[in-house]
């Protein structure tokens, strides 16, 4: 069988067919995703419209919370029927509900207007402030079907809100709503469900998905539906359908004529390709393909006879660098076991692309990271002497480039005196840590050889100075409280034990402050966790700007903070103490100024109050409570 004629039947076993079965196959499922496409609709438009009443419940539920605030609570609960019922008037009208009710453990004791029949009700209920929970307000409010049609409108569907299987409400047609084989529309209660289903209304046949409406929601068990005419449903699929066949027969009219072609056109260039790939298999680097066409065949011939002439560069390149190679390598184990000296590794990363290479001169430049207690700019240059002067300077300027992007990796770049240089970031992730310039007496030496082993030494230095900055950075998280940035406990205990044996070595004192903030749970409990993390770091920052700098400020636990006052005689101590309280007590949360909150300090001296640091601990914490059980918001000795 002859080269075309298996070519040919490669390429029909291998693309036509497949090409064929998956056309076909696109086609069946495109015109199914019609159905699918509906869903997906009516899925994102029945999510929407539940979101828009769960929204309308809640800003009715505020509106009644504050109509609650200015009501009369005492006439509610104990007054007559007169003047409940005033009540209850006065904030229907003031929230436009449809019905108020009062109701206690469950009883209806007054009710306020009348919702209509047949009409969705928004349902909210508030319990009285400071009657018991038994007391409960409950408003009930038609739906304003105007707010959610245009959810439906946009993506072409119908709605509708059904009660015990009859509409009523929405753009459906009224009365009944079954599915097709009669059955009343029932659904899960959260997200809409992932099967739509066949359904009739008013005569007409639909397709149609449900979601029942949460309990909490709404004043009575409803569901709500979208849907599409069945008939609009059944053309999309139809015009997909003829779309996806006819698209089949011409994909499989072209795949017919390329195969062809392609046989025929492969053959003959292909021939003389193998023959010249055999020869250079041999060993014959020296030879190269003839094909005179201009096709993938032609590029193929070219890229071989570019691929023979780079081996014999390589090889000779590589039999010069050598050495070079070796000595980096060697190089490279000194600069990752540098791990705790950035001016060693930047030494020993110059020195050996210098020796690598062959440069003239290397510079390498670390920049300043906040990112790591001890990093911060150095620098370095091998060899030393020829950076005196301005030379350091101007090589300082080319890695600043080099790191901020001005100047690309591996740009080659002419400096004064004949010189050519090319520099490389030392780059962790996207960041530049510092760069690597090296300099040469001419752009002959920058060869490809020596920019790897020079992208090479900086990425190996980038990763050594990183793993100094991340062992530094984690020494100093052990220590430090991560929600407040302060000290955190165990960083107090060790400096409240050297300080108080510093204190009875030389024959000083000490004074230690515990802050506890007043009913820290209740705004918590109120305003939610994050506000009250919000206020921890407030209290934190307030603290930290009122202490001294030779003072030891640092997170005790939860909502306690502890303060040391190194010599510093009780008396001073509490002028302070007093100072820290009212600062607290000022103090506000940005953009929620009513989270206030008070606090109770416990002072204790060493040494006249106690003997050791745990007893110091144990006096203040007994001060404390003494402070709470006195009223709060006080200093306690």
């Amino acid at each position: 069988m002859k080269l075309g004629t298996k070519l040919y039947l490669f390429f029909a076993g291998i693309v036509i067919l497949p090409l064929l079965v998956v056309t076909v196959i696109s086609s069946i499922v495109l015109a199914r995703s019609e159905q699918g496409t509906y869903r997906t609709r009516m899925q994102s438009s029945l999510a929407a419209a539940a979101a828009i009443l769960s929204e309308k419940q809640r800003s009715a539920g505020d509106a009644l919370v504050a109509a609650l605030r200015g009501a009369d609570t005492a006439a509610l609960i104990s007054g007559n029927s007169p003047a409940r019922a005033a009540q209850l008037d006065s904030i229907r009208g003031e929230i436009g509900a449809s019905e108020v009710l009062l109701e206690r453990g469950g009883q209806t004791l007054a009710v306020s207007g009348s919702a209509p029949g047949g009409a969705a009700q928004l349902k909210t209920a508030v319990n009285l402030s400071g009657a018991g929970s038994s007391w409960q307000v409950t408003a009930l409010k038609t739906v304003d079907s105007s707010s959610i049609s245009g959810v439906f409108s946009l993506q072409g569907l119908e709605w509708g809100i059904l009660e015990g299987g009859k509409v009523i409400s929405g753009t459906l047609a009224g009365g009944s709503f079954r599915t097709s084989a009669g059955a009343s529309v029932s659904a899960a209660p959260g997200a809409p469900g992932d099967s739509t289903f066949d359904a009739r209304a008013g005569g007409s046949d639909l397709l149609a998905l449900a979601l029942s409406l949460p309990a909490t929601l709404t004043s009575k068990p409803l569901v709500m539906v979208a849907a599409a005419p069945a008939s609009a449903v059944g053309a999309a699929s139809s015009r997909a359908l003829a779309a996806g066949l006819i698209l089949t027969f011409l994909t499989l009219a072209l795949a017919v004529v390329l195969g062809i072609l392609l046989s025929r056109k492969i053959t003959g260039p292909l021939r003389r390709v193998n023959q010249a790939a055999a020869a250079g298999a041999a060993g014959d680097l020296g030879r190269e393909v003839k094909v005179n066409s201009r096709d993938e065949i032609g590029s193929l011939a070219a890229s071989f006879n570019l691929m023979q002439a780079n081996i014999r560069s390589y090889v000779k390149e590589l039999e010069e660098s050598r050495s070079n190679i070796m000595l980096a390598l060697s190089y490279a184990g000194d600069i990752l076991g540098a791990t705790s000296d950035r001016m060693r590794l930047i030494k020993t990363t110059a020195e050996a692309a210098r020796l690598a290479t062959g440069a003239l001169a290397v510079w390498v430049e670390l920049f300043a990271d906040a990112g790591s207690p001890g990093h911060k700019a150095m620098s370095a240059g091998a060899p030393r002497d020829y950076f005196e002067g301005g030379r350091s300077r101007q090589a300082t300027a080319v890695a600043d480039d080099i790191g901020t992007g001005r100047i690309e990796p591996g740009e080659i770049i002419d400096l004064p005196g004949d010189l050519a240089a090319i520099g490389y970031p030392l780059r962790h992730g996207r960041e530049a840590l510092g760069s690597l310039l090296a300099m040469f007496s001419g752009r002959e030496a920058l060869t490809g050889q020596n920019q790897r082993i020079l992208e090479s030494l900086a990425t190996q230095a980038a990763s050594a100075v990183e793993n100094v900055n991340f062992a530094e950075l984690q020494k100093m998280l052990a220590v430090t409280d991560p929600m407040t940035g302060i000290s955190n406990f165990r960083s107090f205990q060790d400096r409240l034990s050297r300080e108080v044996d510093a204190c009875r070595r030389y024959g000083r004192e000490l004074s230690l402050a515990i802050i506890d903030l007043d009913d820290f749970k209740h705004i918590n409990d109120k305003f939610g966790h994050q506000i009250g993390d919000e206020l921890l770091k407030g209290v934190a920052r307030a603290l930290a700007g009122r202490v001294r700098q030779v003072d030891i400020l640092a997170r005790y636990g939860g909502e306690e903070f502890a303060v040391i006052f190194p010599e510093t005689p009780k008396p001073a101590a509490m002028k302070v103490a007093e100072s820290l309280r009212g600062t607290i007590e000022d103090l506000t949360v940005a953009g929620n100024p009513e989270v206030r909150v008070t606090a109770s300090i416990g002072m204790a001296a060493f040494p006249d109050d106690a003997g050791d640091e745990k007893d110091l601990i144990g006096k203040a914490d007994l001060a404390l409570y003494q402070a709470k059980a006195e009223g709060k918001n006080r200093v306690v000795s």
